[in-house]
């Protein structure tokens, strides 16, 4: 398997993770073209790559996930999904996503990564960008506690 193959696919198994995460914890997918819509109905729901606007090059810019609870949620949430298993590009990312977080996302925002071949001190960097806005990163294990907690 080619290295682009194997990271498509590796971070497709993560994405899958979280929308089995999602979808134990009561979300219903619904498409992403009906998601504002759906959200009247008041019951947890989820979508993927959801347009969320411009980001801070003046381009279109979708998140992995969006998810919305009338009770826990009720303004959504972003979930960012980043896998990286050997060296490659996606931590050098990370600041362009953090400050698309900060400065353009609509909602509170969780990244989760995983893989174990970021840079040395990606990660670290990444996990003190945490604020009101990016407000959890967590690798795949604390991402499925966490869901666990009844935070989902």
């Amino acid at each position: 398997m080619m290295q682009g193959t194997r990271a498509n696919y590796t971070g497709n198994a993560l994405e899958r993770v979280i929308q089995q995460s999602l979808e134990a914890n009561g979300y219903t997918f619904v498409d992403k073209k009906k998601f504002d819509t759906a959200r009247y109905l008041e019951q947890p729901i989820y979508t993927v790559q959801y347009p969320i606007g411009k980001g801070i090059y003046e381009t279109k810019l979708y998140c992995d996930f969006i998810f919305y609870h009338p009770q826990k949620h009720p303004d959504c949430m972003v979930i960012e999904s980043k896998w990286q298993q050997s060296s490659g590009s996606v931590d050098e990312k990370f600041p362009y996503l953090v400050l698309n977080i900060r400065e353009k996302y609509p909602c509170a925002t969780i990244i989760v990564l995983d893989g174990g071949g970021f840079k040395k001190g990606a990660e670290e960097w990444l996990r003190r960008q945490v604020n009101d806005k990016l407000v959890h990163v967590f690798n795949m294990m604390e991402f499925q506690k966490w869901s666990n907690s009844d935070e989902l």
